[in-house]
């Protein structure tokens, strides 16, 4: 199963920043491809909150669920998710004065056994990867503009 493993440095405190991933309408604002979230069911533990996101790559677009399976105000959120892939996402946020230490890391597969594999060791982990580069990019970005919803 492929997996992505980054770390940054993000100028805004841990609570500001945790604030802006734990809500899933922001996803379009800072992760490339992601066009649309839609079904966000939310409670006030959080575990087991679900939405979908529109998720288009390499002209695919893949429409995934992500279900809440640890939350930990404000150090970690991760999720499941399944559709067009399947995997877990996990962020982990360390305070340093000011400043948030990130870490995210996935890991997913894709269906389609050999063929999946084969598409996605030439073409799609490549992509993955640069997208989530950009995430990291784009989210330090809004965060030390002040933040958003």
């Amino acid at each position: 199963m492929p997996e992505i493993h980054k770390t940054t440095i993000i100028e805004t405190p841990v609570e500001e920043l945790f604030t802006i991933i734990d809500n899933a309408e922001n996803f379009p604002r800072y992760v490339p491809n992601v066009s649309a979230v839609a079904d966000v069911k939310r409670s006030d533990q959080r575990m087991g909150d679900s939405f979908r996101v529109t998720y288009k790559v390499l002209g695919v677009t893949f429409d995934e669920k992500f279900t809440t399976t640890d939350y930990q105000r404000p150090h970690r959120l991760a999720a499941t998710f399944e559709g067009g892939m399947s995997g877990t996402f996990r962020w982990t946020l360390e305070p340093l004065g000011p400043q948030t230490k990130l870490t995210v890391e996935i890991e997913y597969g894709m269906p389609g056994g050999a063929l999946g594999k084969a598409v996605d060791s030439l073409l799609l982990q490549r992509v993955n990867e640069k997208s989530i580069d950009g995430m990291l990019e784009n989210l330090g970005r809004l965060a030390t503009k002040g933040g958003i919803s």
